[in-house]
């Protein structure tokens, strides 16, 4: 699950491409059986979709589907934003994930980056210390980090993903809401508009 997991989410497993059992049972190594119950955990975690054929392929997130993904995260994410501001909340994790972003080499994947972004937005998720939050949003990272696996042409300079988190943290930091609830909206907005233009 994670071998496939990572090379869709890195791109190298493109939106459309079959995810056959013969395939994948060669490509690593492995029974079919093993492939089948890695699909079925796949399928369940938003990573692979029938097709319109027999076989399972790599979701295609159009249009819609992305907006309707940041239709239940944005509220989510602003809400975190609130209760933290609010309550002077430390963000030590962010601050963790956010450096090991900016620490990442040049060559680091982009299944990397992707994994690193989720992991920064989950810390301030977790922040907040509601489990029932928790658990809610950690049922659309997958296909969050799906949908950024598939922007990654809007980022040609790897390293401005790290730069536009290091500013939203800044301004969580800042203890003013307004302006830490619209850097969140910007920023969470950006990506649905970067999605757009590919």
């Amino acid at each position: 699950v994670a071998e496939i997991r990572a090379q869709i989410l890195g791109g190298a497993l493109a939106p459309g491409t079959p995810l056959t059992e013969t395939g994948l049972a060669a490509m690593f190594d492995v029974a079919r059986p093993t492939v089948r119950s890695a699909l079925q955990v796949l399928t369940s975690r938003h990573l692979a979709q029938q097709s319109q054929g027999r076989s399972l392929i790599v979701p295609v997130l159009d249009h819609e589907d992305v907006r309707d993904l940041y239709f239940v995260r944005i509220p989510l994410e602003l809400e975190s934003v609130r209760v933290i501001v609010e309550n002077g909340i430390p963000l030590g994790e962010a601050e963790r994930q956010l450096e090991k972003m900016e620490q990442m080499p040049a060559d680091a994947s982009w299944a990397e980056r992707v994994e690193i972004h989720s992991a920064f937005h989950v810390a301030i998720i977790d922040a907040v210390g509601s489990n029932r939050l928790s658990r809610i949003y950690s049922t659309l990272q997958d296909e969050m980090q799906l949908c950024l696996a598939q922007i990654q042409k809007s980022y040609p300079n790897p390293r401005d993903l790290a730069t536009e988190h290091r500013k939203l943290l800044d301004e969580l930091r800042s203890a003013d809401l307004d302006r830490a609830q619209a850097e969140m909206r910007r920023h969470l907005e950006r990506a649905v508009e970067n999605y757009e233009s590919t």
